[in-house]
């Protein structure tokens, strides 16, 4: 048995041609790209917003056939003269960037610094960038931009509610963080009131439960009983968005959950992101989360897959009738907790530092500043139960008791077919059309 794996990030036709021709192998390949719902043949293989289709990809000789991460690996080859049909779709977020009008600027490694359009931040890195989600390419907009503001919905009072884009989720699902309501808030934010209350997260200290979005007594991951974060932004939600998430007919998506990452250790070594064990969180257990391991100590390496443990469908909240989303590249569907009453939630530790912001730095030349602090999702490491919160100068906070109050700055997904008017900037913002 045999298997060849092939690097391709750089290698066009022509290198895959001489790869596959060489004294053991004699195999031809032929490389087929989606566009516009036809296949066309090309002397490339894509290596950005597309995915292998292994339904309709062949190889004649071969097992298995993957693509990953610039990689084309064909396993368990039973003899040479291997030939090869690969399919490539657009990937459903590559789709909507596409729709928006917006462009990839690629992968980015450059999470030890801040990241904006002036010589305050450490890198000048301005735009849509990309990066593998639990589902797919994720694009993120990160740095100074002005291109993702978004109007979608009333308040009680009939005001306009107005959204940034955090992300372009794997699934094409579209995540949105509430900026304000009113006529002048891209201007002056005048209207805006950032956040739409402030609150604590949960009323007690004593027991790492109260991080969780839901909690359980005597569970690291439970869920059922609601966090005060929670309680507020269902109340905000029925009152201004629940008729925009009419079953069947809103833009609000019901399978895109929010990532509440409570694995964790007593150990606050760079060794326990490879072991991705529990050792701590119950009781009044000191605990260093996740969100805290990777982005506070030393380390920088955000993720926007959700739960580096066993704990994926625990950590993940979800609306109660989610039917779920399939797992990127595997047969895997992730359902989350299928809890909560209303699909929202707030930003995570992790895409405020793929925005941009890094732990206990400011940074008020990022899109996501705005001048209050208020809560992420994602808890932190104390001997008292914290979660990580973004200050008012546009830092992180750690060790912040989750009995303090900061603001809530809702956060929903919009359906991938979602349709919009409008160039997403302040004066043109996206304007969400109605469902058919």
């Amino acid at each position: 048995m045999k298997k060849l794996i092939v690097c391709i990030s750089l290698i066009g036709f022509i290198g895959l041609f001489y790869l596959f021709n060489n004294e053991e192998y004699s195999n031809k390949i032929a490389v087929m790209i989606e566009k516009n719902g036809t296949y066309e043949e090309s002397n490339k293989i894509p290596t950005k917003g597309y995915e292998l289709n292994k339904e309709k990809s062949i190889c004649s000789n071969v097992e298995d056939i993957s693509y990953s991460n610039n990689k084309l690996t064909l396993s368990n080859l039973s003899k040479d003269k291997t030939s090869c049909y690969l399919y490539f779709d657009e990937t459903k977020s590559g789709k909507v960037l596409k729709e928006l009008g917006l462009e990839s600027n690629g992968e980015t490694n450059n999470f030890d610094g801040t990241a904006c359009g002036d010589s305050s931040c450490t890198y000048q890195e301005n735009g849509v960038y990309e990066v593998e989600d639990d589902f797919g390419t994720s694009y993120y907009f990160r740095g100074t931009i002005d291109n993702n503001w978004v109007k979608f919905g009333k308040d009680s009072e009939g005001k306009d509610i107005w959204w940034r884009i955090i992300r372009i989720n794997g699934d094409g699902t579209i995540r949105l963080i509430y900026v304000g309501t009113g006529d002048n808030v891209p201007d002056v934010n005048e209207d805006a009131t950032d956040v739409i209350t402030n609150q604590n997260f949960n009323a007690g200290t004593n027991d790492n439960m109260y991080v969780g979005y839901e909690y359980q007594s005597g569970q690291v991951h439970g869920n059922g009983t609601k966090s005060n974060a929670l309680t507020q932004l269902n109340t905000w939600f029925s009152t201004n968005l629940a008729d925009e998430f009419a079953e069947g007919n809103g833009r609000i998506d019901k399978n895109a959950g929010f990532c509440n990452d409570r694995s964790n250790s007593t150990n606050k070594s760079a060794s326990w992101l490879e072991k991705m064990i529990d050792t701590g969180g119950a009781g009044g257990t000191t605990t260093y989360y996740g969100a805290y391991l990777r982005l506070a100590n030393g380390l920088k390496l955000p993720t926007l897959k959700c739960s580096t443990n066993d704990h994926k469908d625990q950590d993940y909240f979800t609306y109660t009738g989610a039917t779920g989303i399939k797992q990127n590249r595997t047969s895997a569907t992730i359902t989350g907790t299928k809890s909560l009453d209303y699909p929202v939630g707030l930003i995570t530790a992790d895409e405020v530092a793929f925005l941009g912001g890094v732990w206990n730095v400011n940074n008020t030349g990022y899109w996501l500043y705005t001048g209050k602090e208020y809560w992420t999702m994602s808890p932190s490491a104390a001997t008292v139960a914290s979660v990580v919160r973004v200050n008012s100068s546009g830092s992180f906070l750690s060790w912040n008791n989750v009995f303090n109050s900061s603001g809530l700055r809702p956060v929903i997904n919009l359906k991938a077919d979602t349709q919009f008017t409008g160039h997403g900037v302040a004066d043109d913002p996206y304007v969400v059309k109605e469902a058919n």
